[in-house]
């Protein structure tokens, strides 16, 4: 259960969280911050069912309506997912509009979850912090989630129960991910890249690992890169899953190349030829060029033709 995890993993959380509860000291705002860490989107959602579940202790995570909220099924709990691109306007106006109306399920609360909110604009952040200041009741509670609050307004955090996250330990994750019959190579890359465990298109996941496998072996062959991306991955691609399995690219090149700047070792022998392999280049020059791309596709972009600028730079 994650609250025994979030207890063995992170005490400080647990037991400010578990304060909170068992003497109803509950604030209506939450910032759980820290380092990528996967335990901070879980925390929410239990944070979430204790509140619903208003026993003044952690929630079961077991019965009808605690599954309904940990599967987002929840009428009264909201979820903004600020990972897979920026939190717009409008999601912020539908998500006030939706908390103005009166709640529909028995508990009478609602809760609002906001994943990665350093991914908004000032504007947003602004409109954020107005409704935090005048909320439409006392039964609403905002749970935010960051890997960085410095870049955060100022105003936002000080007004938010802050609970950090210290580590960065995804040894649990990677266990999930291979007790649903992942190899451990596949189960650390796909926890350190979705911080959470999620049902994976393996097909997609698998061609993007192998082109990017691919492209390691072809770096000391750049003019053939542009070659590899139009001639061979992208017709590779299914047309409904360019986007995850190009995401899946970016993601899976960044890590490894993270780890090849930290000089991680992992007992997987591939992974570490190909590690050992990135070592001959410049890996600075890679990641500006990889983040670059990553960045861009949180708009709408041709994901063809940022592939054809990433074999162009990875050339210059």
């Amino acid at each position: 259960m994650i609250k025994e995890i979030l207890k063995e993993k992170e005490t400080i959380a647990y037991l400010s969280l578990q304060n909170d509860l068992k003497n109803d000291h509950l604030a209506h705002s939450y910032l759980l911050y820290g380092e990528l860490n996967p335990l901070k989107k879980d925390t929410a959602f239990l944070l979430a069912q204790s509140i619903i579940e208003g026993k003044k202790d952690f929630a079961c995570e077991t019965c009808n309506t605690c599954q309904r909220i940990k599967n987002n099924e929840y009428y009264d709990v909201y979820y903004i997912d600020g990972h897979s691109s920026s939190i717009k306007k409008d999601q912020i106006e539908e998500l006030m509009n939706e908390l103005s109306k009166t709640p529909l399920e028995k508990a009478n609360k609602k809760i609002y979850i906001i994943d990665n909110i350093n991914n908004s604009s000032p504007k947003v952040l602004n409109m954020i912090l107005k409704f935090m200041e005048e909320p439409n009741g006392d039964n609403i509670y905002g749970i935010f989630i960051s890997d960085n609050i410095d870049t955060l307004l100022e105003t936002v955090v000080s007004r938010c129960q802050k609970i950090p996250f210290v580590t960065r330990d995804f040894s649990f994750l990677i266990k999930e991910y291979e007790n649903k019959g992942y190899e451990y190579i596949d189960a650390y890359l796909l926890s350190h890249i979705k911080h959470e465990l999620l049902d994976i298109d393996s097909d997609a996941y698998n061609l993007a690992k192998e082109f990017v496998y691919r492209t390691i072996d072809n770096l000391n062959n750049p003019e053939y890169l542009p070659i590899l991306f139009s001639r061979e991955f992208f017709p590779s691609i299914n047309k409904d899953k360019a986007k995850e399995t190009t995401d899946y690219y970016l993601d899976i090149f960044l890590k490894i190349i993270d780890d090849v700047i930290n000089d991680v070792q992992i007992d997987d022998e591939e992974y570490l030829m190909y590690i050992n392999d990135l070592k001959r280049y410049d890996t600075n020059k890679l990641l500006e060029i990889i983040l670059e791309a990553k960045n861009k596709t949180k708009s709408a972009v041709n994901r063809s033709l940022l592939f054809d600028q990433i074999a162009a730079k990875i050339i210059l």
